[in-house]
């Protein structure tokens, strides 16, 4: 027996959902870090970058001034390329401070951006010479600059190729996290397939073994249990639209001669041929069940009692020409049927009930073989 099909296509539905929050996690996972970490590494790269830049231009401004010892623009640009050290260097540090890149990697880097800050000092005091520049010792000037750009831009280029290799590390550790992000999901997945499938593995046993409990072992029809389960609930649906319910109960007529003269076995398959028929010819909304024994009943929910009775009485006429089976088939078995009608959930299940018992004893009373009618009281 399979699943219902509202908890196969629940548990469906589960596992969809939950594959795609994992696929929605990871994925967010990988692209978030990737952004973060892309976008740390790209600022500082962008400001060695730059830093880069003013070093290159402050060569080509000082190898000028080589030419044109007192031209002013070249001073004055200089002046300008060395006032933006501090910030660069104060800005470098900052990145190197919140990267992922370990302080004994750039302590190196440091202690030269240290000794660039020393030559910035005192290149800025020759840069800042009274009269306009007119008493400054330009020579002194190139020394210091070409100095300072020299231990810069060894420091920047170097700095720039451990960010880059910083971020190529990191980029690898991030394909290996995010593997890991997406085995862990895929493990949960298995681990939720898992556990759906022994729930619906349990729901597929408790659904067996409800079925065996309404299920009558020998012939595979409903049982009592199951006869009283749906007509409590038909009853109440008559009850709130006013339909018609009709009860059959039914007995075979001394059937305990079957049984001591061919032996149970033989009367075991007497009433699987019988229960056989009876579900042959009742209609897709009738309810079969065996009750016990030899006795049978057939629930008709809205079914009026001509119905009804017109049922019976082919239940009635077909077991009496049944080939019964084995070395009863020289025998022929005759029934007696007890019919009882209720309208409106005017009765209660017990009552609807022992109208038709009472109906049944009547039949047995009057000669077996027929069927007897307890109308609605």
């Amino acid at each position: 027996m399979t699943p219902a099909p509202g908890l196969r296509s629940g548990l469906l539905a589960g596992f969809c959902l939950l594959a795609a929050l994992g696929a929605i996690v990871a994925g967010a996972f990988s692209l978030q870090a990737g952004r973060h970490l892309g976008a740390d590494y790209s600022a500082l790269a962008g400001d060695l970058v730059r830093a880069q830049e003013d070093t290159a231009e402050l060569r080509l401004e000082l190898n000028a001034l080589r030419n044109h010892p007192h031209h002013r623009w070249h001073l004055t640009r200089i002046a300008s390329l060395v006032a933006r050290v501090p910030e660069r260097i104060g800005t470098i540090r900052q990145g190197l401070s919140r990267s992922e890149i370990g302080e004994a990697r750039y302590a190196p880097m440091l202690a030269e951006l240290s000794q660039a800050e020393t030559l910035y000092q005192r290149l800025a005091s020759v840069i800042a010479a009274p009269d306009g520049g007119t008493d400054m010792d330009v020579p002194q000037l190139h020394r210091l600059g070409h100095e300072l750009e020299s231990t810069l831009a060894w420091t920047y280029s170097s700095l720039l190729e451990d960010v880059h290799r910083a971020a190529a590390d990191q980029q690898r550790l991030m394909k290996w996290l995010s593997l890991a992000v997406v085995l862990l999901v895929i493990l949960v997945l298995l681990v939720a397939a898992a556990l759906m499938l022994a729930l619906a593995r349990i729901h597929r046993q408790w659904r067996s073994l409800r079925e065996l409990s309404v299920t009558d072992e020998l012939t595979r029809l409903a049982n009592r249990r199951r006869l009283w389960e749906v007509a409590e609930r038909y009853l109440e649906l008559n009850r709130r639209d006013g339909g018609e319910l009709s009860l059959l109960l039914i007995d075979l007529d001394h059937f305990k001669r079957f049984n001591d003269r061919y032996g149970h076995p033989a009367g075991d398959a007497v009433l699987q041929a019988v229960a056989a028929e009876f579900a042959r010819l009742g209609r897709e909304s009738d309810l079969v069940a065996r009750l016990g024994g030899e006795e049978f009943a057939v629930l008709m929910p809205n079914t009026g009692l001509e119905g009804a009775r017109q049922l019976g009485e082919r239940l009635r006429e077909a077991t009496a020409g049944l080939p019964l089976p084995g070395q009863a088939g020289e025998q022929r078995l005759t029934i007696s049927l007890g019919l009882a009608t209720t309208r409106g959930g005017g009765d209660t299940l017990a009552q609807l009930y022992s109208r038709a018992d009472r109906g049944l004893y009547r039949a047995k009373q009057n000669g077996r073989n027929r069927l007897e009618i307890n109308a609605q009281a």
